[in-house]
């Protein structure tokens, strides 16, 4: 491993030598702080003083988001996770790997042709639509500990891991990319030996996309555990329809409740319906459908809009009712995108 990294640090000055060749042909640079707020109580009718009542302030978060080039072939992002409701654990992972913490991506892209090599940190590439918006603009109703708008898996799974990709694309609609990563369920990056190894499937295709992944995750024991997941969506007019499905439905932490060791198999499906008539408002409904042995695990349906009166300002609420729970959950917030300066 430690010849493998030389060679990418090899790789990658080699890249910055050859990208400032380049005259500065196509180079920028563009830094966001981005904070979110919002308020999400959440109850169980006919129920108190149980623990079925409370409120979070969910995904409020201050992110930071820096975003450039050096030329047309050299790019870089990277984004930080700063503050949320409860910011201690963002800085004690800070040299974990089974935890996300305040540093999310840090990646330097190298395109030439149809191919694009991707080094350093960054979101597995397992998962399909979910996982490709930025954190900070996710959607996530709670109740407890229980997400609603947002998969068991997205919420729990430490997705941001460092590693390498290889990526092609076959002219304006396919793109395949093979990564390695170090795994979500070792205690340390590199230091602990287990790895993610993925493939994913990108495809547009007119009003009909997709993205289709899998990934063979390394547990503590030294085995594999196949992460699957099948995502499309069809645009109709002003409407998207869109179906995820993935072989796991959550994520089962240790003893200590903080690392994880493997996954709980089983089938979540998601499945959901959005309305966009105009740019500045959008509309959605969101079900997750968990089973797992034959029976049903869990489920939960939810809608969300965004109102976004100016360009950088956003307004946004849901509703969502959870089966295990028996709950409901309310979610009221404002999410604001000050770029700082753009060269």
């Amino acid at each position: 491993m430690k010849k493998l990294l030389f060679v990418f640090a090899a790789l990658l000055l080699c890249f910055l030598a050859h990208s400032q060749e380049a005259e500065g042909t196509g180079s920028y640079a563009e830094f966001q702080v981005i904070p979110r707020f919002e308020y999400n109580p959440y109850f169980t009718p006919g129920r108190s003083g149980d623990g079925s009542s409370g409120s979070s302030f969910g995904n409020s978060s201050v992110y930071t988001l820096l975003e450039g080039a050096f030329s047309d072939h050299v790019s870089y992002t990277l984004s930080n996770h700063w503050f949320g409701p409860d910011p201690k654990p963002l800085y004690s992972g800070t040299l974990y790997s089974n935890c996300n913490n305040w540093l999310d991506i840090a990646k330097f892209d190298f395109t030439f042709g149809g191919f694009t090599i991707t080094l350093g940190k960054d979101c597995i590439a397992s998962g399909g639509f979910e996982y490709d918006a930025w954190d900070v603009d996710v959607d996530y109703l709670l109740i407890g500990e229980t997400p609603l708008l947002a998969s068991y898996l997205w919420y729990n799974l430490p997705s941001y891991q460092w590693g390498a990709s290889v990526g092609y694309s076959f002219g304006e609609h396919t793109s395949l990319r093979a990564q390695m990563t170090t795994s979500p369920f070792g205690e340390r990056p590199f230091v602990s030996g287990l790895y993610t190894y993925s493939l994913q499937w990108s495809g547009n295709y007119g009003p009909v996309s997709n993205i289709w992944s899998g990934s063979a995750v390394q547990r503590p024991d030294g085995g594999f555990e196949w992460l699957i997941a099948l995502s499309q969506r069809a645009e109709l007019g002003d409407f998207t329809l869109g179906f995820d499905w993935y072989n796991m439905v959550d994520v089962d932490y240790g003893i200590d409740g903080e690392a994880p060791c493997e996954f709980i198999k089983g089938n979540t499906w998601r499945p959901s319906v959005s309305y966009a008539p105009v740019e500045q408002f959008d509309l959605a409904l969101i079900g997750n459908i968990y089973t797992r042995m034959g029976g049903l695990y869990d489920l939960n349906l939810s809608t969300v809009f965004h109102y976004r009166p100016t360009e950088p300002v956003q307004l946004h609420a849901g509703f969502g009712w959870d089966l295990n729970t028996k709950a409901c959950s309310a979610m009221f917030g404002i999410k604001v995108n000050f770029s700082v300066f753009s060269l």
